[in-house]
């Protein structure tokens, strides 16, 4: 690599550093590391620092009222970019989906077997902590401009709420900012205490021009606040948030074709030709137009059979008449009146009511009603959770709630399609360039 190449990745690495200057997850391990990078081509190509980039954001920029729109937005395009990510490998390591794949990474993640170095679970491991410490700062910046109760920190709170939300459901235990490990319980207290600020800010502007995105924002974080308190074992919070949001809410994920990381993380791997990813065993020939998949199977990267996934309920341009691809702009579902309705139905129990609830979304299905109750019902109610919530990221934290109640589902055995035998991972853990830079780890 000659100079101009050096000048080149260099320029980036520094217009990256200053659009993530605040990203302070980062481990001091990668820090030294980039700063060796950084120091040795410096020495390599001596002009290399006169570069003058006028199309970047300096640091010092990041506390200008007038960059309060960017900062909101990136909090917004973090999230979803983690959240794409998190609902492809969270299912992957539940029980929606396998992989046929040649990479080791990918094989190992797959077969619930991966040690701290695998790089599909430090992926997720970064992207979320990403997403959180975005939101994180963003709020601090947005109180330093003053903006400290708009709807811009409502909006922030809320999507950082879930950041530390899917940290919760999603890994054993989790840091933030060097701190020691934190517990899934004391993740979704900070996720909670998020939610309840976006609510608290949102609700005193909830009038006149600002009422249809104040209560927007004030659904979202009740549904976000509703399942981090379930979770939590909380039932009577839990409750009391879902029970404020309307049947009929939706909040997306929106996806482009403007780049690859704006994309559906999820199209890529189901795509009919040259897929990796297959739909499992638990959710296979299911008949239900909520978690379709493809007639016939098609070969994966290691030519073994998969049936990919075809577009799911929660996905935009989902029809129950008509069986579509995930596409690169398929939206995602995330938030929504109908997981409040689940979290209502699961905290009042084994009642009429949740019989009914579960016939009605036994219907869109395709599927017979039921007459049971007790335990039976739950049960129900669980696999028609599953079903209407697929590849939404939401079946990896419920697999570890049912887990910790004594309902073991994880897959066990062999595997659909390798020699090998499903592993004893059910969360993702921390990646070793975290354990390496971090003295409470």
């Amino acid at each position: 690599m000659d100079c101009a190449d050096d000048e080149a990745l260099f320029t980036f690495a520094l217009g990256d550093l200053l659009m993530n200057n605040t990203m302070k997850f980062a481990s001091r391990a990668t820090r030294m590391i980039c700063a060796g990078a950084a120091l040795a081509m410096a020495a390599g190509c001596s002009d290399l620092l006169d570069v003058s980039d006028p199309g970047s954001i300096q640091g010092s920029q990041l506390s200008d009222p007038a960059l309060q729109t960017l900062i909101v937005n990136g909090v917004i395009g973090e999230f979803q970019n983690a959240y794409g990510y998190y609902s492809l490998w969270s299912g992957v390591l539940a029980d929606e989906s396998i992989t046929d794949h040649t990479n080791v990474s990918v094989r190992q993640f797959s077969l619930h077997a991966f040690d701290d170095l695998n790089d599909i679970n430090s992926g997720g491991y970064e992207n979320l902590q990403r997403a959180r410490q975005s939101a994180d700062d963003a709020s601090d910046r947005l109180k330093g401009m003053g903006a400290g109760s708009s709807l811009d920190m409502a909006r922030v709170m809320a999507y950082g709420g879930y950041s530390y939300l899917l940290l919760a459901e999603g890994f054993c235990e989790a840091p933030v900012n060097l701190s020691a490990p934190l517990t899934d319980d004391e993740l979704f207290a900070r996720a909670i205490a998020r939610f309840d600020t976006a609510i608290a800010v949102a609700t005193a502007l909830n009038s006149g021009a600002n009422a249809a995105a104040a209560t927007d924002l004030i659904n979202m974080a009740n549904v976000g606040a509703a399942r981090a308190s379930l979770k939590k074992g909380d039932l009577v919070k839990a409750k009391a948030y879902a029970s404020l949001v309307p049947p009929s809410y939706e909040k997306l994920a929106y996806y482009s074709a403007n780049t690859v990381r704006e994309n559906n993380q999820m199209q890529r791997p189901s795509r009919t030709a040259d897929p990796f990813l297959g739909v499992a065993p638990a959710f296979l020939n299911q008949n239900d137009p909520r978690d379709p998949q493809l007639p016939t199977s098609r070969l994966g990267l290691n030519s073994n059979p998969l049936f990919p996934p075809q577009l799911p309920l929660m996905y935009t341009g989902w029809s129950a008449a008509a069986q579509k691809p995930i596409d690169i702009t398929s939206n995602v579902k995330f938030a929504t009146g109908l997981e409040a309705q689940y979290i209502l139905a699961e905290v009042d129990g084994a009642t009429p009511a949740t019989l009914a609830f579960v016939n009605a979304r036994r219907a869109v299905g395709n599927q017979a009603p039921v007459n049971v109750s007790g335990a039976d019902l739950i049960s129900e109610l669980r696999n028609q959770r599953a079903r209407d919530f697929y590849l939404t990221g939401q079946r990896l934290g419920d697999l570890r709630r049912y887990l910790k109640a004594g309902t073991d589902l994880f897959p066990k055995g062999k595997y659909p399609v390798f020699t090998d035998f499903y592993g004893d991972n059910t969360c993702f853990i921390i990646p070793l360039a975290e354990k390496a830079g971090n003295p409470n780890v």
